[in-house]
């Protein structure tokens, strides 16, 4: 008995010491993968690049083609080491060792940047990109530069460019939205954001902040009638499964910033430095077209196989949105700065 009693003492702890050491393992990992751009003898520089999009996901496919890209143009000098899926962790842990300089590169979504830099709330004023061609003209133009400068300059990273998270429609599961009075009395999940908070309440339905990870749960159970996002990634979600209806008429078009730390960047040599910001410049292009194939492509499978019912709203109808939203515009002002709100409209105006 007591044989048998130390033998699966034993195999216990031989259990207990296997998965500690694949776990400081794993941890180990991660902690080094954290640490700022690292340069050989060779001059080889490897840079970490981060995001939380899967590996599946449009962001992660662009951001292998972009590894392959930098390899390649620098001839094997500089070296990308992708983590996606949140790997260095949340969007803002990532955003924040980019400002610190312990982590190398991000690709964060402007709902985060925000946190770290005041002028990017001015990409949440309500309705007024309503088509990705117009965002790509107005984020690659000079308001786009200007705004991408503020975020060095607050942020305290290096601003590569603007590559595209998604145009945020609504969806739910109880009726078709043509107006806002159509949206009276629903529940609608909101990322913790007060501006996307006012804008859905301003519309007349009930804000209701619910954690990503928790969303389709909430559909599915009713604790929520509808949600905020991108058609590519309600269907990567399997939201379309609990939503029945979509209203095609974006309130944001939300954009990615990519951005590299200070530190890291200036381990680059100046040729470097150029053949990096010339690949970032082909990684958007590249993300924001997969994106756009996506949209139609999932939109279409969605429509088909879950019988999502869309909605096109009219311009009368899109224009009684607009103006039920006119006072997201003071609250934006009052975080991001007059000059940068008058920068955007202009900007929009003219695009």
């Amino acid at each position: 008995m007591k044989k048998s009693w130390q033998r699966k003492s034993m195999l216990a702890m031989a259990l207990l010491s296997m998965s500690l050491l694949i776990f400081t393992a794993g941890c180990g990992g991660n902690s080094s993968d954290k640490k700022a751009a690292s340069t050989d003898k060779q001059g080889v520089v490897t840079l970490s690049w981060a995001h939380g999009s899967s590996p599946e996901d449009r962001l992660g496919k662009a951001s292998e083609n972009f590894k392959k890209n930098v390899e390649k143009k620098s001839k094997g000098t500089i070296l990308i080491n992708h983590y996606p899926a949140n790997q260095l962790g949340s969007e803002r842990e990532v955003m924040e060792g980019v400002s610190l300089g312990s982590i190398d590169c991000g690709v964060i979504s402007s709902a985060v940047v925000a946190g770290f830099s005041k002028s990017v709330n001015v990409t949440n004023l309500p309705y007024m990109i309503e088509n990705r061609q117009k965002g790509w003209k107005i984020y690659d133009g000079p308001f786009g530069q200007k705004l991408g400068a503020l975020t060095e300059k607050e942020g305290g990273w290096k601003f590569l460019g603007w590559a595209e998270n998604s145009l945020r429609q609504f969806s739910n599961s109880k009726r078709e939205i043509r107006t806002p009075a159509d949206m009276a009395g629903l529940k609608i999940r909101t990322q913790e954001n007060d501006v996307h908070m006012k804008i859905v309440n301003d519309l007349g339905a009930s804000a209701t902040p619910i954690a990503f990870g928790e969303l389709y749960t909430a559909l599915q159970q009713g604790t929520v009638d509808g949600q905020e996002n991108g058609v590519a990634l309600t269907y990567s979600m399997g939201f379309a499964e609990v939503v029945k209806y979509m209203t095609l008429l974006p309130h944001i078009y939300d954009p990615y910033i990519v951005a590299i730390s200070k530190e890291s960047w200036n381990k680059l040599s100046p040729e470097q430095q150029k053949i990096f910001q010339e690949c970032v410049k082909e990684f958007i292009k590249d993300e924001r077209n997969l994106n756009e194939q996506n949209d139609k492509e999932f939109l279409s499978i969605m429509e088909k196989k879950n019988g999502l019912k869309t909605y096109t709203p009219t311009a009368a109808e899109a224009a009684q949105f607009k103006a039920a939203t006119k006072d997201v515009e003071p609250m934006i002002r009052s975080k991001a700065g007059d000059e940068i709100v008058d920068a955007f409209k202009k900007a929009v105006a003219e695009s």
